[in-house]
C-alpha cells in the first residue's frame, strides 16, 4: 500500500513570520503527479495538509498516525514544505502557530520527524523537505543509517532541500527544490523503462538544483539495498501511437496525435506535457533522442516569441515563455513554457451570421472543403460575390493549396498530419474546439475523414453549433 502525507505550511499566524504561499501550490502539484494514471497512489491514500490544518499539535497527530498505524509492507511518501529554523541546540520545522520568540517550544523538533521514520514499523519511506535548513535533519539520522535496515528492495530515505547552513530557494510559484523535483515527477527523472525511482529522481533534482543556484544542493541519506523503490509509473505517449505511415492491408484508423505537438511551422514529439489553468500554460519535455538537434535550434529561434501550437485535440496561439535544455544523467531534454496569448481567442468568423442565404454551418462546411480538401469553390458562391466573404479571414496562419498531399510528399507521420487539419479547423476560425477527427487508412490510402467540432457560443443562451464532416477522399500514401 502506498500512502502519502503531504504538508504545506503556507500561512503564519505570527505575522513576524513570512507567509509562504507558494508552498500550497507545491503540495496541489506534488499531489497531481502522484495520483495521476498510471499512478501507484490511490487519490483516497494522500493526506494533505496546510492553512491553518498546520499547527503544532495537529501536526503531531497526523505524523503520529502515518507513521505509527503503518504496516511493513507500506511504502510511505512524505512531503513537507515550509519554514525550517534554528534554536541554540536543535533545528525545527515550523508550524501554522509557532511563535518567533519561543520557536523551541512553539516548534516540530526535526529529530522528532527523524524518530518517526526511524521507529515505524513500514520498511519503505521517502521524505522530502523543502525547507531553509532542512538539512539538519541530517545531523543526528547518522545512527539510523547505520543500524542498516538492510530490507531488500526497500528502504529509508531522506531527500532534503538543502544543506544545514543554506536556504532553500523559491522562485516562479514553486520552492525552486519543489519546481525540480515536480519536472523530474513529470518525466525528466524517467528510466529506460518509463519508471521514476527514488535515485534517478535524486539524480535528476540534484544536478538541476545545483547547476540553478551556487548555495543550495540538496541532501540525500538513505539505507536501500536491493532495486530502487519506485515512486511513480510514466505513461509515455510513445506507446499509444503506431508512428510508421505503412499499411499492408485492413483497416486502421488514426484517432489521436500520439506524441506529437505542432510549434509555428515545426513538428516535434514530447515526452511528457501539462496544461496549468491556473495560468493557462503548457509545460512540455522533450527528449533530445526523440528530435533532432534541428529541432533544439528551432525550438530556441521561437523564444519570447509568438506561435501557432496544436497538441492533442487542441490549437491556439500561445507565448513561447521558456526554452531550457539541460543533462542529466548524460541524457539531454529540452524543457519548453507555452503560455497562452489572450488576445488571440475568439477571431471566429460567420457565427450567426449568413452570407446571400448560405446558413452559417453551410459556410463552415465549405471552408473545410476549401482548407481541408482543397476542392475549388462551388460556382453558386463565385456566382453571387460570396467567396471572398465566406472565405476572406483575418487570420494570418498560412495554409497551403494542397495541405494532405503536401504534408504526404514531406513524410510527415499521420499523426502529425492529424495535428495539421487541427490546426487549420481552430485558426481559420472554422470551428472553437475539434470533439473528435478520425484519418481511416486502407489499402496504403487515406480513404476517409470525419470531424466533428463545435461552432463558438455567441450569445449566452443559444447552444454551440456542431458542425459534422464525414468525407470520402483518396490520399495515397507513396512513402
Amino acid at each position: 500500500m502506498y500512502k502519502a502525507l503531504l504538508i504545506a505550511v503556507n500561512e503564519q499566524r505570527d505575522h513576524e513570520i513570512s507567509a509562504l504561499p507558494n508552498t500550497l501550490n507545491d503540495v496541489r502539484e506534488i499531489n497531481r503527479l502522484l495520483t495521476e494514471e498510471p499512478a501507484v497512489f490511490g487519490k483516497s491514500d494522500v493526506q494533505i495538509l496546510y492553512g491553518n490544518l498546520t499547527t503544532k499539535s495537529m501536526l503531531d497527530h497526523a505524523l503520529h498516525s502515518f507513521f505509527g498505524d503503518a504496516s511493513p509492507n507500506d511504502v510511505l511518501f512524505l512531503y513537507w514544505a515550509g519554514h525550517g529554523g534554528f534554536s541554540q541546540t536543535n533545528a525545527y520545522f515550523i508550524p501554522y502557530d509557532a511563535g518567533i520568540h519561543a520557536i523551541g517550544d512553539t516548534s516540530i523538533n526535526m529529530s522528532d520527524v527523524r524518530d518517526h521514520i526511524d521507529q515505524t514499523k513500514a520498511r519503505t519511506v521517502l521524505s522530502f523537505f523543502d525547507t531553509c535548513h532542512s538539512g539538519a535533519l541530517m545531523r543526528s539520522i547518522d545512527n539510523l543509517m547505520e543500524r542498516g535496515l538492510e530490507i531488500k528492495g526497500s528502504g529509508k530515505f531522506v531527500i532534503a532541500a538543502c544543506t544545514e547552513n543554506q536556504l532553500a530557494w523559491d522562485r516562479n510559484g514553486h520552492g525552486a527544490f519543489t519546481d525540480h523535483l515536480i519536472r523530474g515527477l513529470e518525466g525528466g527523472a524517467t528510466n529506460l523503462s518509463g519508471e521514476i525511482d527514488i535515485y534517478t529522481l535524486y539524480a535528476y533534482v540534484s544536478r538541476a538544483l545545483s547547476k540553478e543556484f551556487e548555495n543550495q544542493h540538496p541532501v540525500l541519506n538513505s539505507t536501500l539495498s536491493g532495486p530502487p523503490v519506485i515512486i511513480k509509473n510514466v505513461k509515455t505517449r510513445q506507446a499509444e501511437s503506431n508512428l510508421s505511415p505503412l499499411f499492408d492491408g485492413g483497416q486502421r484508423v488514426i484517432d489521436n496525435s500520439g506524441d506529437w505537438f505542432l510549434l509555428g511551422s515545426s513538428s516535434a514529439r514530447y515526452f511528457s506535457y501539462r496544461y496549468n489553468s491556473s495560468d493557462k500554460a503548457y509545460s512540455l519535455i522533450l527528449k533530445a533522442e526523440d528530435n533532432s538537434r534541428g529541432v533544439e535550434e528551432v525550438l530556441k529561434q521561437m523564444w519570447k516569441t509568438e506561435q501557432p501550437f496544436a497538441i492533442e485535440d487542441t490549437a491556439e496561439y500561445v507565448r513561447v515563455a521558456e526554452v531550457n535544455v539541460e543533462v542529466v544523467g548524460g541524457e539531454k531534454t529540452i524543457n519548453l513554457k507555452l503560455v497562452s496569448s489572450e488576445d488571440r481567442h475568439g477571431s471566429h468568423m460567420f457565427s450567426e451570421m449568413t452570407v446571400n442565404g448560405i446558413k452559417p454551418d453551410e459556410i463552415a462546411k465549405l471552408r473545410i472543403d476549401h482548407y481541408l480538401f482543397n476542392k475549388e469553390v462551388p460556382r453558386h458562391v463565385r456566382m453571387d460575390h460570396s467567396e471572398t466573404l465566406i472565405y476572406g479571414n483575418p487570420s494570418d496562419y498560412e495554409v497551403s493549396n494542397r495541405l494532405i498531399p503536401d504534408l504526404l510528399d514531406q513524410h510527415v507521420t499521420l499523426e502529425c498530419i492529424r495535428l495539421h487539419l487541427i490546426a487549420v479547423l481552430v485558426f481559420k476560425s472554422i470551428v472553437s474546439e475539434v470533439s473528435s477527427l478520425h484519418l481511416f487508412v486502407e489499402r496504403g490510402a487515406i480513404t476517409r475523414i470525419t470531424i466533428e467540432g463545435r461552432r463558438p457560443r455567441v450569445y449566452s443562451n443559444v447552444n454551440p453549433s456542431i458542425v459534422s464532416v464525414d468525407e470520402p477522399v483518396h490520399f495515397s500514401l507513396d512513402y
